[in-house]
């Protein structure tokens, strides 16, 4: 046998300060507010009481009754990458400094639960919903953007989608992680992708412009995923010529087991197999592992995805591309 729950606690409504206050509940909103005309002493009362009874402004009602919204909504694809916190702290920031609540929630792209987690998003009736690294089609995305504000973070759509996008400029990225591992000594890049089951949700144009980025340098590429194992392909990605490696990994998460993997395999790090990433987070600044790693600045994503929701409509979708850092440490630094 369960227990009998307990009945929820009811919260004080304006009605009750004013009962209590002896007062009409219209006075009681105008003295909230600091507005109307009354005497300094039932201006006081009524504060008095309401604090005796504990009263706090139902906001849901309010946003409600004025068919405004103060909330924003994010879906995470996961929580696994840490950069994924920094990005949603960036974005609780700038809501508050917009005067906004943000409602995150968190779906899972291994699972399908990306759609039913953005309908119960949708239910809180958010004045803008923020989706960075989302597996939703183009089309999708369309679609969903006819029924709320909608900002995408992370990915290029075309221009067909009239979505508004923030994201890392990918090409200048890759540029400076090629050019980097080349003046650091290696005659030969890999890209290391995910599993299968999030490469083609996740993976978009950042494979393909370090590909383009090694073809402008003249340096052998290929690709390796994780499907077998990060062992496996780094062992693929050794056996495929000789000379040191440069390794991409697609982020931060990847790239830590890379090193492990790499060292296991008897590989000296950064001499034979040097290991670069993407998001610049705290597993990279770790002593023990010092990845060089691509910084998105996740507060410049914010800002613009902030921007993208809350500025008023106008003829085109809003476009921002964040400029990348790289951040050099002992993994790749050969020389």
């Amino acid at each position: 046998m369960f227990p009998t729950p307990r009945p929820a606690q009811t919260h004080a409504t304006q009605q009750d300060v004013a009962a209590a206050a002896g007062v009409s509940r219209g006075l009681v909103s105008l003295a909230l507010k600091g507005e109307g005309r009354m005497s300094d002493q039932t201006r006081q009362r009524i504060l008095d009481t309401a604090a005796r009874l504990d009263y706090h402004p139902n906001a849901a009602a309010a946003e409600l009754a004025a068919r405004h919204s103060r909330r924003l909504a994010v879906v995470l694809p996961y929580l696994d990458n840490p950069f994924f916190d920094l990005l949603l702290r960036a974005l609780r920031r700038r809501a508050k400094q917009a005067g906004y609540t943000l409602v995150a929630l968190v779906s899972d792209l291994a699972d399908d639960l990306e759609s039913s987690t953005i309908d119960d998003v949708l239910s809180l009736r958010p004045a803008g919903l923020i989706l960075p690294g989302t597996s939703m089609s183009a089309g999708e995305l369309g679609e969903l953007g006819q029924r709320v504000r909608l900002c995408v973070i992370d990915r290029t759509l075309p221009e067909s989608a009239d979505i508004a996008t923030v994201r890392l400029d990918e090409a200048d990225a890759a540029r400076l992680t090629v050019e980097h591992l080349i003046s650091q000594g290696y005659t030969r890049l890999a890209f290391l992708s995910p599993a299968a089951r999030l490469r083609e949700a996740i993976l978009g144009e950042r494979l393909e412009e370090c590909r383009t980025a090694a073809a402008s340098a003249g340096i052998d590429f290929i690709e390796v995923d994780a499907d077998a194992g990060i062992r496996s392909g780094i062992t693929r990605a050794m056996d495929t010529g000789r000379g040191p490696l440069g390794l991409i990994a697609y982020n931060d998460l990847l790239a830590i087991d890379a090193v492990a993997a790499g060292l296991s395999l008897g590989l000296s790090i950064p001499q034979q197999l040097g290991v670069s990433s993407y998001d610049n987070t705290s597993l990279a600044e770790r002593a023990e592992l010092s990845i060089t790693s691509i910084d998105q600045n996740p507060d410049l994503l914010a800002a613009g995805a902030l921007e993208a929701l809350l500025t008023p409509d106008s003829d085109s979708a809003f476009h921002r591309v964040v400029p990348a850092q790289l951040v050099e440490r002992a993994s790749t630094a050969r020389r």
